[in-house]
């Protein structure tokens, strides 16, 4: 198993790079072309909400990235804005709520930007997993190796 691991700053420039080294791992790791592009699509949208959620929070840090190959491949993207700690269905309702709010009161991201974007990574992984706590959220997908 290899990882690979990335830092980057809460600049939505750089969301082209973190694409650009999960399409690499992925094709490096002989996924099928349809499987790449949906880790390209997640992987942008999954650092695209981390940038967004820094940018909004004041927040400096670095975002971590990192894909790990084997059969198939994980990515987990990590963002540095505090939250409760929560997993699974429960941290979906954070991030939907936003830090410090009740669920329902409205998101991180705007009216409508968590939920699209929680439900989209769904879509796309064969399989999401999403904890928040103080070190941030992390958010971690997987696809398996193509038949």
């Amino acid at each position: 198993m290899t990882t690979v691991r990335l830092e980057l700053v809460p600049d939505a420039a750089l969301v082209r790079l973190a694409r650009l080294v999960a399409v690499s791992v992925a094709r490096l790791n002989g996924l099928h072309e349809d499987t790449v592009e949906d880790i390209r699509l997640a992987v942008g949208e999954a650092c695209g909400r981390a940038v967004a959620v820094h940018l909004r929070h004041g927040v400096a840090k670095t975002i971590q990235l990192s894909f790990t190959d084997g059969p198939g491949l994980t990515a987990s993207i990590v963002d540095r804005v505090r939250q409760p700690p929560a997993s699974g269905s429960e941290a979906v309702r954070l991030l939907r709520a936003g830090p410090g709010r009740p669920p329902g009161a409205g998101d991180v991201l705007g009216p409508d930007g968590a939920p699209a974007v929680l439900a989209l990574l769904e879509g796309l992984a064969d399989r999401l997993d999403i904890s928040t706590g103080a070190a941030g959220t992390c958010v971690e997908m997987r696809w398996d190796a193509d038949d």
